[in-house]
């Protein structure tokens, strides 16, 4: 069936790539394309959180504007039916951001043919305007993607590598309930939504003192306006103060009986407290009550490893400088 490229609507598309990633996933039993949390947050708050980085006071035509911008680089192939068939992807809405030009290619099983088409669209419009830099992570066994890849010149990055982890909520038993240092306490954002606490335990978990360099409370509200977005996965850990110092956000994924971690972080003050592993343990309960059998993260830490994931997907970075 012929798929043609058309431009991609917000409004009319969102939901029906989210549907989309989701069945996809289910069909190839592993992350060949994003799962619907990085669409989600990608759109929900990475364009958002960009947007007003280091603006005082944050502005909503800033993130009007980041949306736009995402809208105009992604790809969507649709078939004559109105089916999805494949996208093109990016994760900032930024030309001038330093990882601008990486590029993902969300494929449809009987669509392969497409994968030509949407790295055509990659390489005459997401490469870097000044390096001209374009990069893509691929499985060394995605045959079909890494064969076409190096015909076009990419040049495999093997010292640059993106591994996720995973952890078998069927077989791993999980501890009952939390052991929390005295004084500190668990709750979720349905318990305390407090925007503000939220947005500065983000910035210092991720090594940013200056608040200018947090997310806005504009971004965090574009995040909880997200469809998987739920704020009794959402865990925070309280410090006696009552700060929030430890983070943990979870997706579900209901029909893939899949859960993700995105993202995890803790103040720097109280890491090597145990604190991320309870939020953690405490998020992989509740999506367990819902059916989930598997939680994803993307990331091949040490730190995860020593809690119970087993390292489950391996990529490799390809490069091509554009002429």
């Amino acid at each position: 069936m012929i798929a043609n490229l058309i431009p991609f609507n917000y409004e009319r598309d969102f939901i029906r790539v989210r549907d989309f990633l989701s069945r996809t996933y289910g069909h190839y039993g592993h992350s060949m394309n994003w799962r619907i949390e990085r669409w989600e947050y990608t759109f929900g708050f990475v364009a958002p959180f960009l947007a007003n980085w280091r603006v005082d006071p944050p502005q909503q035509e800033l993130i009007d504007r980041a949306m736009k911008f995402m809208a105009e680089h992604t790809g969507l192939w649709e078939t004559e039916l109105g089916e999805i068939a494949g996208l093109v992807t990016i994760e900032h809405a930024d030309r001038f951001h330093r990882d601008f030009g990486e590029f993902f290619i969300q494929r449809h099983p009987d669509h392969m043919d497409l994968i030509p088409e949407m790295l055509d669209y990659a390489e005459q419009h997401l490469a870097h305007p000044e390096s001209g830099q374009l990069f893509i992570y691929a499985n060394p066994d995605d045959d079909a993607l890494v064969q076409l890849l190096m015909r076009r010149d990419y040049s495999a990055n093997p010292e640059r590598s993106a591994n996720e982890s995973q952890f078998d909520l069927t077989s791993q038993p999980l501890p009952s309930a939390p052991t929390l240092p005295e004084g500190f306490q668990l709750k979720s954002m349905t318990d305390e939504n407090d925007l503000a606490k939220r947005c500065e335990v983000f910035g210092r978990g991720f090594n940013h003192p200056d608040p200018l360099e947090w997310p806005s409370i504009l971004s965090y509200k574009h995040l909880q306006q997200m469809p998987d977005y739920h704020p009794e996965q959402d865990i925070v850990i309280t410090a006696p103060n009552g700060q929030f110092v430890t983070f943990s956000l979870i997706w579900d994924d209901a029909p893939n009986k899949l859960a993700t971690l995105e993202p995890v972080g803790t103040h720097p003050n109280y890491r090597r407290k145990g604190l991320a592993r309870e939020a953690i343990y405490e998020g992989m309960r509740r999506v367990k009550k819902l059916g989930a059998e598997k939680v994803i993260v993307g990331s091949d830490q040490q730190f995860y490893q020593a809690i119970g994931f087993e390292i489950c997907e391996h990529r490799i970075r390809f490069n091509k400088t554009s002429v």
